[in-house]
């Protein structure tokens, strides 16, 4: 008998001490569970963090960014992205000597993820501004991963108010503000920092080079050079290197002539990029709308394979806005920007019917 008292005594003791262990760990293990909850919870409602360049200005307007660039920081801040504080950026900018923030070479994206702690650096163009009682506006942007200067993201917008008349002849915007603010919805309607899957082994990398202009347009060569890089970008064979790096070649190779390219410089540019196939050409014909006749383009292209150093593919397509009236000026283009995008999109399906082998 008194050797089971001694046992239940001694259980009874370690329960007790037991419940004593307990009680001084909970406070420290529930204080370690809350800071971890609390860690979790900040990194999942952190926002991700992106650079947003200020765009290439290619418009007549100087003060086309000051109306674009804050609705372009806004809506991307109503998409839960945290843009990066324009200061810190500018002396980035500023150091790197970064003259034109509308293109970014793979080795500055990879310093400025870096340094600012960003995945993803947003850059673009303003193609044309146009303010008054018929305001027009076109972008082109493109969202580049610092990691390796690829593009995750590309679009294009451009409009005029008159696009937006009804057949009573209502809904006409004449208002800059509104304008510009109905394009950049547009423009980033699809945006994602998720890239577009491919299939690799069935696509083909392009460099662009930039485009000859032979209009009297200021810049309608870069103008089509950045919609041929967002429409190849849309295209399930193709991708496009970011015209940052294309630049950089540029200047390595002292690439001097504008749609025209050697063999050499080809075979040069294949073995610094890995690029596939080059594309060259010329802005023949850009005209906006003037009176009663109609906004016009008209591009020349060729495709070359880099690794044969031979063309491909080549052709010429023109157009004009008034091409594709039905009736009550319903088909009517009303921007030269987007007679251009029309022309690039039908040179673009014959370049992907060119055989490789």
């Amino acid at each position: 008998m008194q050797t089971e008292s001694r046992e239940r005594r001694a259980k009874s003791g370690n329960k007790g001490a037991m419940r004593y262990a307990l009680c001084a760990v909970l406070p420290a293990l529930c204080t370690v569970l809350l800071a971890l909850g609390s860690g979790y919870a900040a990194r999942t409602d952190a926002k991700e963090r992106i650079a947003l360049f200020p765009f290439e200005n290619l418009s007549e307007d100087k003060n086309a960014l000051t109306s674009v660039m804050p609705i372009l920081k806004l809506r991307l801040e109503a998409k839960g992205f945290e843009v990066v504080d324009e200061e810190k950026l500018n002396k980035f900018l500023l150091r790197e000597r970064i003259r034109s923030a509308g293109y970014i070479s793979r080795d500055v994206a990879r310093r400025l993820g870096e340094e600012l702690d960003v995945k993803t650096i947003l850059v673009g163009s303003v193609n044309s501004f146009f303010t008054g009682d018929d305001p027009r506006i076109g972008l082109s942007a493109r969202l580049i991963s610092s990691s390796d200067g690829t593009i995750l993201w590309a679009n294009h917008s451009s409009a005029a108010g008159d696009d937006f008349t009804t057949i009573l002849g209502l809904g006409r915007i004449t208002a800059m503000d509104k304008l510009s603010s109905r394009v950049i919805d547009k423009l980033l309607d699809s945006f994602r920092t998720v890239p577009t899957d491919k299939e690799m082994e069935s696509t083909y990398r392009i460099a662009v080079m930039p485009f000859q202009n032979s209009s009297k347009v200021k810049d309608a060569g870069l103008t089509a050079t950045y919609i041929f890089i967002v429409e190849l970008f849309k295209d399930k064979k193709f991708i496009p290197i970011e015209y940052g790096e294309v630049r950089r070649l540029v200047v390595d190779l002292r690439v001097r002539e504008k749609g025209e390219l050697d063999f050499k410089k080809t075979e040069r540019i294949s073995e610094s990029s890995g690029v596939d196939g080059i594309l060259v050409g010329t802005v023949d014909i850009y005209k906006e709308k003037d009176g009663t006749a109609p906004p016009e383009a008209g591009i020349s292209a060729r495709l070359i394979d880099a690794r044969r150093d031979k063309i491909l593919w080549c052709d010429s397509f023109g157009s004009k806005g008034d091409d594709d009236i039905v009736v009550l000026d319903w088909g009517r283009i009303n921007t030269a920007e987007n007679v251009a995008y029309k022309v690039v999109s039908k040179l673009l399906k014959g370049m992907g019917k060119a055989r490789w082998q």
